[in-house]
Order: structure tokens, then sequence, then C-alpha cells
């Protein structure tokens, strides 16, 4: 059996003296579909936020055990966390699109990373709505508000932004 891409051990994560996660091993295997499953409220996004660091964002976070990505640890000081995220992405059940056009919310972390060749940022543009099954239902629509699409739409339009970033 192949390595995990991402493996947790022993993984304990405590929101101040509440421990919402308690000692998670659990690795996952290239190529193969995972799921979390169970009641609300149990720590499956919990868990899924330490697998790219967002609950670093959050105060009060203690995290112990380790969560290795392709054989490192991802919470060791030397972990670039912009690399990390482009890596291992989050797409939420509410989608959060930026209050931009839908090209800007595309081509926004290419031009911040100093990409700024319209020609090259427009085939990024189409090619990544395309993967993402939305280019036909906005491609006429590109300068518009992103936020004005229907709730599906802004979540492909959200995983599109991930997909070339």
């Amino acid at each position: 059996m192949a390595e995990p891409i991402i493996s947790a051990d022993n993984l304990d994560l405590f929101y101040d003296e509440f421990q919402a996660l308690h000692g998670i091993h659990l690795d996952f295997s290239p190529n193969q579909i995972s799921a979390l499953i169970g009641p609300s409220g149990c720590g499956k996004s919990t868990f899924l936020r330490c697998l790219n660091r967002m609950n670093d964002m959050i105060d009060g976070v203690t995290i112990t055990g380790t969560v290795q990505f392709h054989g490192k640890n991802i919470y060791s000081p030397q972990t670039n966390l912009v690399e990390l995220r482009k890596s291992i992405g989050m797409v939420f059940q509410q989608p959060n699109p930026f209050p931009f056009s839908v090209y800007d919310n595309i081509t926004y972390g290419l031009r911040i990373a100093g990409l700024r060749d319209k020609q090259k940022l427009d085939e990024i543009v189409e090619r990544s709505l395309k993967q993402a099954a939305v280019w036909d239902e906005v491609k006429d629509n590109l300068y518009d508000n992103a936020l004005s699409f229907s709730g599906g739409q802004q979540q492909r339009i959200c995983i599109s932004r991930s997909l070339e970033t």
C-alpha cells in the first residue's frame, strides 16, 4: 500500500479548556475518496481545518499531535502556510467569494503573486472556470460581482479560485 498523502497521529485540539478533538489517528491514501461522517458538532470541520492550519487563526486554540503532508509535519515552524494552503484547500458548504467580479475572484491570488500578463490571466480564468463546470454559466458576465450569482455558482467560482492559485 502507498504511503499516505496526509496522516494525523494522536491529534488533539482544545478551545481554551474545552477539548474538541481527542487523539485522532487517520490516514488519507493517494487516489482514494475519503468521507468524514458524523453528527453535527462532533468535530468534522474542526479536524478539516487542522489539515491546512485554519485553526491557527482562532484565539485560544491549542493543537497537539502531528499532521504529516507528504511526510512533512505541517505544524513545523518552517511550514510555508501559503504553499500548504495551495495544496490543501478548503471549500465550505456556504460559499464565500470575494466581493469582486468573477474575473477578479479567480485572478486575485495570481496578481498578488505577481502575474500581470492579461492574456495568461484570461486563459487561466477560462480554464479554471471550465474545470469547475461553471464557465458556460458565467462566461458572458465575468465582470459582474460574484455575489450576484446563485449559491451553487458561487461555490464553483470559489472552487475555480483555488484551481490555479
